[in-house]
């Protein structure tokens, strides 16, 4: 009886590896790891707003909004991952999703400003790519053509 259960749990358990090997891709493709990033949470405190176990450097506490994709933004700065974005405007600021975002100015994909991409006509398409008016964008970076 013993080695019928034991030969019952290989047999379940080689019978569900390979479910799991295909259950790698989120539903729009993405690798699970590149849409759920296991990246630390921003907390807002009374006094101070953290981003995993460290400080947010001049977060507001009284303003400060939790985007997506490990945007956030206060009265005066967006973030990502607990980073200020330098020149990052809040005001226009969009999370576009799958890692990108824009402001008014510029456009980021995990934070990062991507170079010569321009904000007014970016539009996030799917599986790491994007487009402006004049470029295709792949992961955030411009595909030669």
């Amino acid at each position: 009886m013993k080695s019928l259960i034991i030969t019952l749990v290989w047999a379940m358990m080689f019978a569900t590896t390979p479910c799991m090997a295909q259950n790698d891709c989120g539903r729009h493709g993405e690798r699970k790891h590149e849409k759920r990033h296991h990246r630390p949470h921003y907390y807002i405190g009374a006094d101070a707003v953290l981003f995993g176990d460290r400080k947010v450097e001049g977060a507001s506490v009284t303003s400060f909004k939790v985007l997506n994709d490990g945007y956030a933004k206060d009265s005066w700065s967006v973030y990502f991952d607990g980073t200020k974005i330098k020149d990052a405007s809040c005001n226009s600021f969009t999370v576009l999703g799958h890692g990108y975002a824009k402001d008014s100015w510029n456009v980021y994909y995990y934070g990062k400003k991507i170079e010569g991409a321009s904000s007014d006509s970016f539009k996030c398409d799917s599986h790491g790519y994007a487009h402006d008016s004049w470029n295709t964008y792949f992961r955030g970076r411009k595909v030669e053509k």
